[in-house]
Protein backbone atom coordinates (compact mmCIF):
# COMPACT_ATOMS: atom_id res chain seq x y z
CA UNK A 1 0.00 0.00 0.00
CA UNK A 2 2.80 2.35 1.28
CA UNK A 3 4.32 1.55 -2.49
CA UNK A 4 1.69 2.27 -4.26
CA UNK A 5 0.56 5.60 -2.72
CA UNK A 6 4.08 6.58 -3.53
CA UNK A 7 3.99 5.48 -7.19
CA UNK A 8 0.57 7.23 -7.48
CA UNK A 9 1.79 10.79 -6.14
CA UNK A 10 5.01 10.21 -7.90
CA UNK A 11 2.90 10.29 -11.39
CA UNK A 12 0.28 12.93 -10.37
CA UNK A 13 3.97 14.99 -9.52
CA UNK A 14 5.22 14.58 -12.92
CA UNK A 15 2.60 15.05 -14.55
CA UNK A 16 1.64 18.75 -12.96
CA UNK A 17 5.60 19.53 -13.28
CA UNK A 18 5.75 18.80 -16.74
CA UNK A 19 2.84 21.40 -17.47
CA UNK A 20 3.83 24.03 -15.52
CA UNK A 21 8.33 23.20 -16.04
CA UNK A 22 7.06 23.30 -20.06
CA UNK A 23 5.30 26.84 -20.01
CA UNK A 24 8.20 28.36 -17.33
CA UNK A 25 11.04 26.29 -16.83
CA UNK A 26 13.37 25.79 -19.86
CA UNK A 27 16.62 26.40 -17.80
CA UNK A 28 17.55 28.39 -15.17
CA UNK A 29 18.08 32.28 -15.83
CA UNK A 30 20.94 33.13 -12.68
CA UNK A 31 20.39 36.61 -13.01
CA UNK A 32 16.53 36.39 -12.50
CA UNK A 33 15.12 37.88 -9.07
CA UNK A 34 11.85 36.68 -7.98
CA UNK A 35 9.94 39.91 -6.50
CA UNK A 36 8.75 39.25 -3.06
CA UNK A 37 5.78 40.34 -1.99
CA UNK A 38 4.21 42.25 0.87
CA UNK A 39 6.26 41.87 4.40
CA UNK A 40 4.52 40.46 7.22
CA UNK A 41 7.14 39.80 9.75
CA UNK A 42 11.34 40.24 9.97
CA UNK A 43 13.67 40.01 11.99
CA UNK A 44 17.34 40.40 12.12
CA UNK A 45 18.61 37.08 13.86
CA UNK A 46 22.16 35.89 15.23
CA UNK A 47 21.56 32.17 14.52
CA UNK A 48 17.93 31.46 13.93
CA UNK A 49 18.86 27.84 14.00
CA UNK A 50 16.45 26.47 16.34
CA UNK A 51 13.73 29.48 16.10
CA UNK A 52 9.82 28.69 16.20
CA UNK A 53 7.57 31.49 14.73
CA UNK A 54 4.43 30.99 15.61
CA UNK A 55 1.97 32.16 12.43
CA UNK A 56 -0.06 34.75 15.25
CA UNK A 57 3.47 36.67 15.35
CA UNK A 58 3.17 37.73 11.62
CA UNK A 59 0.38 40.73 10.35
CA UNK A 60 -2.60 39.77 9.17
CA UNK A 61 -2.90 38.21 5.20
CA UNK A 62 -4.13 40.65 2.79
CA UNK A 63 -7.73 38.74 1.41
CA UNK A 64 -7.06 36.97 -1.13
CA UNK A 65 -3.34 35.76 -1.03
CA UNK A 66 -3.21 32.10 -0.82
CA UNK A 67 0.51 32.34 -0.58
CA UNK A 68 3.63 32.56 1.54
CA UNK A 69 7.49 33.50 1.47
CA UNK A 70 9.67 32.70 4.05
CA UNK A 71 13.39 33.80 3.63
CA UNK A 72 16.25 33.25 5.45
CA UNK A 73 19.87 32.42 4.67
CA UNK A 74 22.18 29.33 6.20
CA UNK A 75 26.23 29.38 6.19
CA UNK A 76 27.58 25.68 6.13
CA UNK A 77 30.64 24.15 4.41
CA UNK A 78 28.62 22.20 2.10
CA UNK A 79 31.32 19.94 1.13
CA UNK A 80 31.47 18.21 4.40
CA UNK A 81 27.48 17.68 5.02
CA UNK A 82 27.46 14.00 5.03
CA UNK A 83 23.79 14.31 5.87
CA UNK A 84 20.57 15.87 4.70
CA UNK A 85 20.66 19.07 6.77
CA UNK A 86 17.54 20.47 7.71
CA UNK A 87 17.04 24.44 7.31
CA UNK A 88 13.01 24.19 7.86
CA UNK A 89 10.02 22.26 9.43
CA UNK A 90 6.13 23.39 8.89
CA UNK A 91 3.84 21.98 11.69
CA UNK A 92 0.87 22.67 13.82
CA UNK A 93 2.05 21.63 16.99
CA UNK A 94 6.29 20.58 17.50
CA UNK A 95 9.15 20.22 15.04
CA UNK A 96 8.78 16.33 16.05
CA UNK A 97 5.25 16.53 14.67
CA UNK A 98 5.95 18.63 11.92
CA UNK A 99 4.02 17.95 8.38
CA UNK A 100 6.97 18.68 5.77
CA UNK A 101 10.72 19.54 5.95
CA UNK A 102 13.07 20.93 4.24
CA UNK A 103 16.56 19.41 3.91
CA UNK A 104 19.72 20.70 1.79
CA UNK A 105 21.10 17.21 0.26
CA UNK A 106 23.53 17.28 -2.22
CA UNK A 107 23.60 20.66 -3.97
CA UNK A 108 19.81 20.61 -3.88
CA UNK A 109 17.01 20.17 -2.13
CA UNK A 110 14.78 17.52 -0.71
CA UNK A 111 11.16 17.95 0.61
CA UNK A 112 10.02 15.51 3.10
CA UNK A 113 6.06 14.64 3.66
CA UNK A 114 5.05 12.94 6.60
CA UNK A 115 1.99 10.56 6.06
CA UNK A 116 1.31 11.40 9.22
CA UNK A 117 2.45 14.22 11.85
CA UNK A 118 5.76 12.60 13.00
CA UNK A 119 4.89 9.34 11.70
CA UNK A 120 8.34 7.35 10.63
CA UNK A 121 6.98 7.31 7.24
CA UNK A 122 7.16 9.44 4.60
CA UNK A 123 7.75 10.59 0.73
CA UNK A 124 10.91 12.28 -0.09
CA UNK A 125 11.06 14.19 -3.28
CA UNK A 126 13.80 15.16 -3.90
CA UNK A 127 14.84 17.90 -6.77
CA UNK A 128 17.33 17.37 -9.74
CA UNK A 129 17.65 20.78 -10.37
CA UNK A 130 21.08 22.18 -9.05
CA UNK A 131 20.29 25.13 -5.96
CA UNK A 132 23.87 25.35 -4.48
CA UNK A 133 27.56 25.22 -5.58
CA UNK A 134 29.46 22.81 -3.71
CA UNK A 135 32.73 24.77 -2.57
CA UNK A 136 35.41 24.36 0.15
CA UNK A 137 35.56 26.65 2.91
CA UNK A 138 32.17 27.90 4.83
CA UNK A 139 29.37 30.26 2.26
CA UNK A 140 26.59 31.53 3.44
CA UNK A 141 23.35 30.99 1.12
CA UNK A 142 19.77 33.49 1.30
CA UNK A 143 16.96 30.89 0.46
CA UNK A 144 13.38 32.25 -0.62
CA UNK A 145 10.47 29.66 -0.23
CA UNK A 146 7.53 30.19 -1.87
CA UNK A 147 4.87 28.29 -0.56
CA UNK A 148 0.77 27.26 -1.12
CA UNK A 149 -1.21 24.73 -0.03
CA UNK A 150 -0.02 22.81 -3.39
CA UNK A 151 3.15 23.91 -4.82
CA UNK A 152 6.72 25.47 -3.92
CA UNK A 153 8.50 28.22 -5.94
CA UNK A 154 12.68 27.89 -4.25
CA UNK A 155 15.10 30.43 -5.09
CA UNK A 156 18.70 30.14 -3.25
CA UNK A 157 21.40 33.21 -3.74
CA UNK A 158 25.08 32.64 -3.12
CA UNK A 159 26.04 35.96 -1.37
CA UNK A 160 29.87 35.89 -2.17
CA UNK A 161 28.53 37.00 -6.08
CA UNK A 162 26.37 40.44 -7.16
CA UNK A 163 25.48 38.68 -11.01
CA UNK A 164 24.42 35.49 -12.08
CA UNK A 165 24.04 34.06 -8.31
CA UNK A 166 20.53 33.06 -8.43
CA UNK A 167 18.84 29.45 -8.84
CA UNK A 168 15.26 28.30 -9.46
CA UNK A 169 13.12 25.49 -9.01
CA UNK A 170 9.43 24.76 -9.47
CA UNK A 171 8.18 21.82 -7.43
CA UNK A 172 3.97 21.08 -6.98
CA UNK A 173 4.00 19.91 -3.74
CA UNK A 174 2.66 22.22 -1.14
CA UNK A 175 2.25 22.05 2.40
CA UNK A 176 -1.10 20.35 2.39
CA UNK A 177 -2.06 16.77 1.64
CA UNK A 178 -5.10 14.83 0.53
CA UNK A 179 -5.72 14.07 4.07
CA UNK A 180 -4.25 17.21 5.86
CA UNK A 181 -5.31 20.35 5.08
CA UNK A 182 -2.66 23.20 7.05
CA UNK A 183 -2.10 26.03 4.64
CA UNK A 184 -5.54 27.64 5.95
CA UNK A 185 -3.58 28.07 9.13
CA UNK A 186 -0.53 29.69 8.35
CA UNK A 187 -3.17 32.08 6.26
CA UNK A 188 -5.32 33.00 8.83
CA UNK A 189 -2.44 32.88 11.50
CA UNK A 190 -3.13 30.65 14.03
CA UNK A 191 -1.20 30.49 16.73
CA UNK A 192 -0.94 26.29 16.05
CA UNK A 193 0.58 26.93 12.92
CA UNK A 194 4.66 27.16 13.01
CA UNK A 195 7.58 27.09 11.18
CA UNK A 196 10.75 25.36 12.80
CA UNK A 197 14.19 26.90 11.27
CA UNK A 198 17.45 24.30 10.96
CA UNK A 199 18.95 21.47 12.17
CA UNK A 200 19.32 20.09 16.00
CA UNK A 201 21.83 17.96 15.19
CA UNK A 202 23.67 19.00 11.68
CA UNK A 203 26.77 17.14 10.30
CA UNK A 204 28.87 20.15 9.60
CA UNK A 205 29.13 23.83 11.96
CA UNK A 206 25.80 25.20 10.48
CA UNK A 207 24.56 28.81 11.29
CA UNK A 208 21.51 30.88 10.22
CA UNK A 209 22.13 34.46 10.27
CA UNK A 210 21.29 37.75 9.34
CA UNK A 211 17.23 37.42 9.32
CA UNK A 212 14.14 35.88 8.86
CA UNK A 213 11.60 36.82 6.78
CA UNK A 214 7.33 36.47 5.83
CA UNK A 215 5.74 37.90 3.20
CA UNK A 216 2.54 37.31 1.22
CA UNK A 217 2.15 36.24 -2.47
CA UNK A 218 -0.95 35.19 -4.82
CA UNK A 219 -0.07 32.42 -6.81
CA UNK A 220 -2.34 33.28 -10.34
CA UNK A 221 -0.26 36.32 -10.10
CA UNK A 222 3.43 34.05 -9.15
CA UNK A 223 2.66 31.79 -11.85
CA UNK A 224 1.58 34.72 -14.35
CA UNK A 225 4.84 36.60 -13.69
CA UNK A 226 6.76 33.66 -14.04
CA UNK A 227 5.28 33.21 -17.31
CA UNK A 228 5.95 36.81 -18.79
CA UNK A 229 9.15 37.20 -17.20
CA UNK A 230 11.57 33.93 -16.09
CA UNK A 231 10.88 32.16 -19.91
CA UNK A 232 11.33 35.44 -21.96
CA UNK A 233 14.36 34.94 -23.87
CA UNK A 234 14.86 31.62 -22.15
Amino acid sequence: MKIIKYVESMIVLLLFEGLFISSVFSQDKHSYITKLGTNLFYREVHDANRTVLGMNEIRSVTEGMDGLTVTFYFTANLSQVTKPLKLLSFTNSTENNSYVDLFYNAGTFTVRRKYNPGSEYYYDYHLYDPMFTIDSGAVMWEVHLFFTGFSFWIETRDTRKSVNNRWHAPLFIGIDSPRFHIMNGFLTRSPLAKLVFGDPNPSTTFTMPEEIGIYEFKYSELRSTLNNEFSKDN
